[in-house]
């Protein structure tokens, strides 16, 4: 168990000693100072993780030395301490960005709560500092001044309550910011969460939700905690809250409301404290425009909006993104990171990218199972590739025709399970016609029509 450095500064010695006394030297090293010079040269040289500071001493101020201690950029967790201080004394000690006042004379038992709260929430602010520094720059990769925004604006939010809502194209890393906002805040001591709202069947989402008790319907044989109870202190990331239906919309909007919900079948009502971040990949705005969507619950979940950038918009960190994602999707395969040509690269600059970073991810990694040492043009999924280079104009009419005639089949293949009696029937070609098409054109048949 660490051991904390504490600093005590007071002009009353019985006062230094009592708070000596009741602080066990198991857990704290208490450094104690009845003048403030002494004091102020031990933080210059020492590193502390709290300061109990009088704020009466003698011809001193604790205020004005706290005020010498932010100009000296130490950070230190900082409880102020009195017996006479005025309320504007104490009020002026929180407003400079002091943890805790105490007034004198104070229990062992009050100090050391007063003292271990301190601590605690500074290892927690810590925490979230590293995160801040490493999660989302890892989590979120890209330097596009659109991702460098996105940073910023979860960066900020993260300190809030306020419900957010994420918006943006499939496959962009909805989910990716939600899991971000959640390891910033103060709930990040609990698990975020997460419910696609689009994968419950409607009749099923309010149950999923609030819950339901035993025989709230048929098939409910015991009594069930919804999402809203699983994530109490914590966050609830609903995505795709756009394919909700408009019941459940009223009753997650009395929620987001009154900040409470009734379970299916019951007639009590449960608190509940619940950060909720929404997201979808559908203009909300149209969505209300026609009648699908509650104009209250979206302005209620649009407090704070977040656009999650598309691929095609940022494709100056197609690069970055790359490297990083065969190096992760390599290290999940237990295979050695592989290198990929430059070609590559230019190509996927073509692309599109309708399926955004989800897209790339699953192409990097069907590359990275199927290929060699190195990743090449001839890696890349075919229908990639004649996709950008139709988009670039780089394809003559002959290799335009091989890849329409390719994918016609592959659809047909698709159209008729593999049968290749009916696919050659249908093509109006011979059964030995079809599969040197097949072979010419490289169509793996399990995989074309699954």
């Amino acid at each position: 168990m660490k051991k904390f450095n504490i600093l005590v500064i007071d002009d009353e010695p019985n006062i230094l000693l009592s708070i000596e006394a009741c602080l066990n030297p198991k857990h704290y090293k208490v450094d104690s100072f009845t003048g403030v010079k002494s004091a102020f040269v031990a933080m210059q040289q020492g590193v502390y993780d709290c300061a109990l500071i009088d704020i009466r001493l003698g011809s001193d101020n604790g205020i004005e030395l706290f005020k010498w201690m932010k100009a000296a950029d130490m950070q230190i967790p900082t409880i102020f301490m009195s017996g006479n201080a005025s309320l504007d004394e104490a009020a002026e000690s929180q407003k400079l960005g002091a943890y805790d006042f105490i007034e004198k004379p104070f229990s062992s038992d009050k100090l050391k709560i007063s003292l271990d709260n301190c601590l605690n929430f500074h290892q927690l602010k810590n925490k979230l500092w590293r995160l801040e520094q490493s999660n989302i720059q890892h989590s979120l990769i890209g330097e596009h001044a659109l991702m460098q925004r996105l940073k910023t604006e979860i960066s900020k939010v993260a300190k809030t309550d306020a419900v957010v809502f994420v918006h943006g194209e499939s496959g962009t890393g909805k989910e990716l910011i939600a899991n971000a906002i959640h390891d910033l805040s103060a709930r990040a001591g609990n698990a975020l969460i997460t419910v696609n709202c689009s994968a419950i069947p409607q009749n099923l989402l309010e149950s999923a939700l609030f819950g339901h008790t035993k025989g709230a319907f048929t098939g409910a044989d015991k009594a069930k905690k919804g999402y809203f109870e699983q994530a109490h202190h914590s966050t609830l990331f609903l995505d795709e809250i756009g394919d909700m239906p408009l019941s459940a919309q009223a009753s997650l909007l009395r929620v987001l409301e009154n900040k409470e919900i009734q379970k299916v079948g019951s007639e009590s009502i449960i608190k509940v404290d619940v950060r909720v971040i929404a997201a979808s990949h559908k203009n909300l705005k149209n969505e209300v425009a026609l009648g699908h969507f509650r104009q209250d619950l979206f302005y209620r979940i649009n407090v704070i909006p977040i656009i999650s950038p598309s691929l095609k918009e940022r494709l100056s960190d197609l690069e970055l993104l790359v490297h990083y994602l065969i190096a992760n999707l390599c290290k999940r395969h237990g295979l050695g990171v592989k290198q990929i040509e430059p070609a590559c690269l230019r190509l996927f600059e073509k692309y599109a990218w309708p399926g955004n970073v989800r897209e790339l991810t699953n192409i990097l990694e069907r590359m990275i199972i199927m290929g060699g040492d190195k990743l090449r043009v001839d890696d890349i999924p075919r229908d990639i590739t004649f996709t950008a280079q139709t988009r670039a104009g780089q394809l003559s009419l002959k290799e335009y025709r091989a890849n329409t005639e390719r994918e016609f089949i592959i659809q047909r293949l698709k159209l008729f399970d593999g049968n290749i009696s009916q696919v050659a029937q249908s093509l109006a070609i011979d059964r030995t016609n079809l599969h040197k098409k097949i072979k010419q054109y490289e169509i793996n048949k399990e995989q074309s029509f699954n």
